[in-house]
């Protein structure tokens, strides 16, 4: 490689790093999370504050840093703690055995079509 080859690869590592970091940086903060419970609204809360939700002493739902998990559920087979984190317009946790349905309503969309663990 040449001198001018990698100084260009790291003109264009930093570009992007620069822009990635901005992006972060600039990305909707804020938001809510709305929990219902049998079809009913259980409690709307801000992703702003953190805060710790027990449902009908059936689940517990984790806010943090505008990341919402559940952390604990009572149901046999625990899926709806295994779905992860979510933080996005439209993204859902959901416990059928309980009913429980906890989805996130922001300005932020979510960058993936689709989220594994």
């Amino acid at each position: 490689m040449k001198k001018k080859d990698i100084i260009l690869i790291i003109v264009v590592i930093l570009i992007a790093g620069i822009a990635f970091g901005a992006k972060s940086l600039l990305s909707k903060q804020g938001g809510e999370a709305t929990i219902t419970v049998d079809g009913k609204v259980y409690g709307t809360y801000s992703l702003d504050k953190d805060q710790t939700i027990n449902v009908d002493g059936h689940n517990t739902v984790v806010i943090k840093d505008g990341i919402v998990h559940m952390e604990k559920a009572n149901c046999p087979d625990k899926l709806c703690v295994k779905q992860g984190e979510i933080d996005s317009d439209g993204e859902k946790i959901v416990c059928l055995p309980n009913k429980t349905i906890v989805q996130i309503q922001s300005d932020k969309q979510s960058d993936y079509d689709v989220k594994t663990k």
